[in-house]
């Protein structure tokens, strides 16, 4: 899955690939600002809230995939738990950014 930040607005894309999550971005410059609540950029990285990312993904789910969906949700997050890609309160990921 991924963010993808282009003209200045912001879109989850491929939310049914669970194995890999980064921010695509065309023009650096917007990053910040096309975001808005989805996250925050630190640097080479952006801190994607989990809430917003599991919502935008499941918007672009067939409704009868959203059950099984979620579970590899919850397990992709309980795995950047464990990698130390989650903030402390447990309401952030972090993604790097694509050029």
């Amino acid at each position: 899955m991924y963010v993808e930040v282009v003209d200045g607005t912001s879109r989850v894309r491929e939310g049914e690939n669970l194995t890999a999550l980064s921010v695509r971005v065309d023009d650096r410059s917007t990053l910040d600002a096309a975001l808005g609540s989805l996250g925050t950029v630190d640097g080479d990285h952006v801190w994607l809230d989990i809430a917003a990312l599991r919502a935008g993904a499941e918007a672009s789910l067939p409704a009868d995939a959203v059950e099984d969906w979620a579970a590899g949700f919850d397990g992709m997050i309980g795995y950047a738990t464990k990698s130390g890609w989650v903030n402390d309160d447990g309401t952030k990921v972090r993604a790097h950014v694509e050029s």
